[in-house]
C-alpha cells in the first residue's frame, strides 16, 4: 500500500508518502531520499519508481519506506520561501516526519543530494536514526563541482538576459548531464556525433518541458546548497555505510576516501566500477545491493 501523508510546514505543505504494503506498524522504517531531480516515487510496488533497482536492496516484504517531494523540487511540495540550505531542506523533513510520528528509522539511504540530507538528519538527532547509508555523496563539494554548478547558474542568468530563459535552462541541464556521466560511458552509448549532441539536448529540453519555474531551481536553489554544504566527519555517530563509482566527477573516490577516514563508525567504503558517472547511485544499484542489503541487516551493536 502507498500513502500520501501531507505535512503543514513553514511555508506551506511538504507531501511524503509510505509504502508498507501488507506490513505491520512496527515493520522496520527506512528513508529514502534520491537526488535534486528525484522526487517520492523512487520505489513502488509497480516496479516503476525512478530508483527501482533499490529494491534488489530494500526488500519491501521487510521494510516500511518512506520517501519525500522536497520544497522546491519536482514533486507536489510547495513551500516559499524555499530552503537556501541542505540544513533548512533536512529540518523541514524532519518536522514534517514528526508531525506524523515517523520518528524511529532503521535506516535513512540517500543518493547524491539525499546523502547530504541524511547527514543533516542524522547530526540533527530530532529522529532516531540507527544507521545511514551515503551513496554519491561526501561531506564537502569539490572544486570542479563548484565551478560546474557556477557555469550552470550563469547559462540559466545569460538565458533569462537574452528572453531566453527556457534555453538558458536547457543549456544549464545539458551540462549538468555532462557532469553527471563519464566520458567513457558518453562516448560508449553515443558514438555518433550527432546522436552525442541530439541526446544531450534532449535531455535538457525534457526538464524544461516538465516545468520551467522548478528547473530553474534546481540550479538557482539547490545548486548554491550543494556549493556550501559541510559537514564534520565526527560529528555522524551513526554506523555509517559509503558508496561511490570510480568514474564520478562530482564525488570522485578520493574526498569519499577522506570522508571515511574522518568518520568515527565508518561501515565500509566501496567503490565500485561505473560507466554511468555520478549517476551510477541510480544506474549501479545491481552492483552495490548486495553491499547495501548487507549492511541493513546486519547488527549495529
Amino acid at each position: 500500500m502507498n500513502r500520501i501523508l501531507r505535512s503543514k510546514v513553514a511555508g506551506g505543505e511538504l507531501v511524503l508518502s509510505v509504502v508498507d504494503g501488507d506490513l505491520n506498524s512496527s515493520a522496520p522504517r527506512i528513508l529514502v531520499l534520491g537526488g535534486i531531480s528525484g522526487d517520492r516515487d523512487a520505489i513502488n510496488e509497480n516496479g516503476t519508481g525512478w530508483w527501482q533497482g533499490l529494491a534488489d536492496a530494500i526488500n519491501l516484504d521487510t521494510y516500511q519506506l518512506v520517501q519525500v517531494d522536497y520544497a522546491g523540487g519536482t514533486g507536489e511540495s510547495e513551500v516559499s520561501p524555499l530552503p537556501t540550505s541542505i540544513a533548512e531542506q533536512a529540518a523541514l523533513i524532519s518536522y514534517a516526519l514528526q508531525q506524523h510520528s515517523l520518528l524511529e528509522f532503521h535506516a535513512v539511504v540517500g543518493g547524491s543530494y539525499g546523502g547530504l540530507v541524511a547527514l543533516e538528519l542524522a547530526q540533527d538527532k530530532a529522529l532516531n536514526i540507527e544507521r545511514l547509508a551515503i551513496i554519491g555523496a561526501a561531506h564537502r563539494p569539490t572544486a570542479q563541482a563548484v565551478m560546474l554548478r557556477a557555469l550552470q547558474r550563469e547559462f540559466v542568468r545569460l538565458g533569462e538576459a537574452a528572453q531566453q530563459p527556457e534555453r538558458g535552462v536547457q543549456l544549464a541541464r545539458a551540462l549538468a548531464m555532462l557532469s553527471y556521466r563519464s566520458a567513457d560511458g558518453m562516448d560508449q552509448f553515443y558514438p555518433d556525433p550527432h546522436d552525442a549532441v541530439a541526446y544531450i539536448e534532449s535531455r535538457g529540453l525534457r526538464t524544461v518541458q516538465r516545468s520551467l519555474p522548478r528547473a530553474r531551481q534546481l540550479f538557482e536553489v539547490f545548486g548554491p546548497a550543494l556549493d556550501s554544504y559541510r559537514i564534520e566527519p565526527y560529528h555522524i555517530e551513526q554506523p555509517t555505510l559509503l558508496i561511490g563509482f570510480d568514474s564520478d566527477q562530482l564525488v570522485p573516490p578520493s574526498v569519499l576516501e577522506e570522508f571515511a577516514d574522518g568518520l568515527p563508525d565508518c561501515r565500509g567504503c566501496h567503490i565500485f566500477a561505473s560507466s554511468y558517472g555520478h549517476d551510477g547511485f541510480i544506474k549501479n544499484t545491481t552492483a552495490y545491493a548486495a553491499t547495501l542489503s548487507h549492511f541493513l541487516e546486519q547488527s549495529c551493536h
